[in-house]
């Protein structure tokens, strides 16, 4: 018959405990992710919520420690983990607002025991460079009403004069 000792030590080796602890992370890698994620006073017309990313964890924490708690004793929970990080980061992608797409499908699931990475699955969409940023910029500009445009000029960027006059070539008229 075994020692308490003992069988707390095979417990350790089972689960993977000396290594340290378990530890599963959903990242959503865009400049403005926390942005989006923290302003509850956004509305989203085209679909997706803030908090999209606690909301779900919240809301499924229970089922992933069930999870967990089956798969300790075989795998140390990693299998368990990784299982809950990709449902999190599957959320992610219903869940974030949906105006260029970008954020949602930016999900990055990782699992670690202690310092040493057990599972990592690169983003669906890489982080936007400035460049990127820019021309979302442009684009969700471009499609607002002159009127809008006019007081945005006036009034948010704090111009005191009017706005260049363009000709059809592109250039500023003389």
């Amino acid at each position: 018959m075994e020692t308490f000792s003992e069988r707390a030590a095979e417990l350790r080796r089972i689960t993977g405990s000396r290594e340290g602890t378990l530890h599963g992370t959903v990242t959503v890698d865009q400049r403005y992710a926390h942005y989006q994620h923290e302003h509850l006073e956004f509305a989203h017309p085209r679909g997706g919520r803030a908090q999209y990313l606690s909301g779900p964890l919240f809301e499924s924490f229970r089922d992933y420690l069930a999870d967990y708690a089956r798969d300790v004793l075989h795998d140390g929970g990693q299998h368990a983990m990784q299982r809950a990080m990709e449902d999190l980061s599957g959320q992610v992608e219903t869940e974030a607002p949906r105006e260029f797409g970008d954020l949602r499908l930016s999900g990055h699931p990782e699992v670690r025991q202690g310092f040493r990475v057990v599972y990592d699955r690169p983003p669906r969409q890489h982080r936007l460079t400035d460049a990127e940023l820019a021309e979302k910029s442009r684009i969700k500009y471009m499609t607002l009403p002159a009127r809008l445009k006019g007081w945005i000029w006036w009034h948010v960027s704090g111009h005191t004069e009017p706005p260049p006059r363009r000709h059809l070539g592109g250039g500023l008229a003389p």
